[in-house]
């Protein structure tokens, strides 16, 4: 699915460290897109990792054909983890390695090595 995203918010949050990205898509006649593809485009617009990229709320209304989020682009992977929740961060991997990890959490294993950071 080609997305069309329109970005309606940039700003600059120096003390935190990151650029917070408002934006809106398009997706008539079709479902809400998937947030990893979401991800991968946005980081690519603003020339970023996509790995430091962290979709913070993806939202859209009953029959509507639009849905609005905010994306947070962070400068270094220690900043990513003391900010974002550990469920915001598992949310922005693929659902293979978020199986994964939700199966080693409930064995009390080690998981940190497949946040990629």
């Amino acid at each position: 699915m080609s997305l069309n995203i329109e970005i309606t918010e940039e700003k600059k949050n120096p003390l935190v460290d990151r650029l917070e990205v408002t934006f809106r898509i398009d997706h008539f006649g079709k479902g809400t897109p998937n947030r990893l593809e979401v991800k991968k485009k946005i980081s690519a617009m603003q020339g970023s990792d996509s790995k430091l990229t962290i979709i913070k709320n993806l939202s859209s209304q009953f029959g509507s054909s639009s849905t609005q989020g905010i994306v947070y682009i962070y400068e270094n992977t220690k900043d990513l983890q003391f900010y974002e929740p550990f469920h915001i961060q598992v949310r922005n991997l693929e659902k293979d390695k978020r199986t994964e990890l939700i199966q080693l959490k409930k064995r009390k294993e080690s998981y940190k090595h497949l946040f990629e950071y």
